[in-house]
């Protein structure tokens, strides 16, 4: 085969898989857990909460909060963003990741939404 031709079918075959990827990424869902279902055994794990926000900190860089539902209370961490303003209250559904910090776990969040 010429190079023009496996270059071609290459490119192809590339693009093919970038379509693929994009698409299976965007129809993974992550699940919903309830606060007391996490354990250290959960570190690493992608998970999404509802719940409410019971208290607030603001630092230069990060927001650190309380979210708490029917079944316990865990801390979080977002890092700021323009745009994100989070208050006690507030109703909101987190995804993140679960981490590890002086022995108790914490989600690092990676998106937040509003439910009220």
């Amino acid at each position: 085969m010429e190079e023009k031709t496996i270059l071609r079918i290459s490119l192809v075959i590339a693009m093919i898989g970038i379509i693929l990827l994009l698409f299976i990424t965007e129809t993974i869902e992550i699940k919903s857990y309830k606060i007391k279902d996490l354990t250290k055994k959960d570190i690493d794990k992608d998970v999404k909460i509802k719940g409410t926000i019971t208290r607030v900190t603001e630092t230069p860089g990060l927001f650190i909060f309380n979210i708490q539902d029917e079944t316990g209370e865990l801390t979080a961490l977002l890092f700021k963003d323009e745009g994100i303003n989070i208050t006690e209250n507030m109703q909101v559904e987190i995804q993140g990741t679960i981490q590890e910090y002086k022995d108790d776990i914490e989600i690092i969040v990676d998106q937040i939404i509003s439910v009220n």
